[in-house]
């Protein structure tokens, strides 16, 4: 009964993408909770952690292509939330951008 069993690791930073990815998710919903301030905190990091996401599951999935380690759905799941992040980011930004003239018009209507 001597079988060479290789084993194959999972690549690390897939797990970092995964890792980023799930606390991407917990910050952003924390932010939403009516918690006061929590946005001004949760917010930000979710971007900086969905950006962290990003970054290392498209280094991981190139990494696991050449080197055959095991974690290419970690690094997908990782990759697909820190993109969605970014791109809500940027349709919150766009918003707020096209805005922000209507809520300065009814704040100034509102005071007077």
């Amino acid at each position: 009964m001597n079988e060479n069993i290789s084993t194959v690791a999972t690549n690390t930073n897939a797990i970092i993408s995964l890792s980023s990815a799930i606390l991407t998710v917990i910050s952003f919903c924390i932010g939403v909770a009516p918690i006061p301030f929590t946005g001004f905190v949760c917010y930000p990091a979710s971007a900086m952690l969905g950006i962290v996401a990003l970054a290392t599951g498209m280094v991981s999935l190139r990494q696991i292509r050449t080197s055959g380690e095991k974690g290419r759905t970690l690094a997908l799941f990782g990759s697909w939330v820190g993109g969605l992040t970014m791109l809500a980011g940027l349709c919150t930004l766009t918003a707020g951008a096209l805005l922000l003239p209507e809520v300065a018009h009814f704040i100034q209507q509102s005071i007077k």
